[in-house]
C-alpha cells in the first residue's frame, strides 16, 4: 500500500533532488546542517522515485512510526553533539511535516538558518 501510494505521489510531484528539497527547507526557515541530516536520513522512508518536501506529512502521509521519528531526533543529537547528553524539550507535535521535524531539531540544537552548525 504505501509503496502504490509512494510512486503515485512521485509521479505527482516530478523529480525532487537535493537542491530544491535545500531550497524548500531553507524558506522553511530549517537551517543547512539540519537540511543535510534529514535528506540523508529520511531517505531509507521514501520508496525511489519519491523523495522529501518538507510539507509531507512523516506519520500520515509517508507512513513512519512515531518510535522511528524518535529514533531519527536521537540519531540527530548523537551525530551532531556527541555525548553531550540530550536536553530537556518540548515533544513534537502529532503527525509533524519534514520541515516542523526539522525546526525541532534546531531548536534542540540550539541552531538557526542564520546560525547553523
Amino acid at each position: 500500500m504505501s509503496r502504490r501510494r509512494h510512486a503515485r505521489l512521485a509521479r505527482k510531484r516530478g523529480r525532487i533532488e537535493v537542491d530544491r528539497f535545500e531550497r524548500a527547507m531553507a524558506r522553511a526557515f530549517v537551517s543547512p546542517t539540519t537540511t543535510r541530516f534529514l535528506w540523508r536520513e529520511l531517505a531509507a522512508y521514501y520508496h525511489a522515485p519519491l523523495r522529501p518536501l518538507p510539507d509531507d506529512r512523516l506519520e500520515s502521509q509517508i507512513m513512519i512510526d512515531r518510535p522511528e521519528i524518535e529514533g531519527l531526533i536521537i540519531h540527530f543529537w548523537r551525530s551532531m553533539r556527541g555525548g553531550d547528553p540530550l536536553p530537556r524539550f518540548s515533544p513534537l507535535n502529532n503527525d509533524p511535516t519534514v520541515a516542523e521535524l526539522g525546526r525541532h531539531l534546531d531548536l534542540m540544537a540550539g541552531w538557526t538558518v542564520r546560525n547553523a552548525a
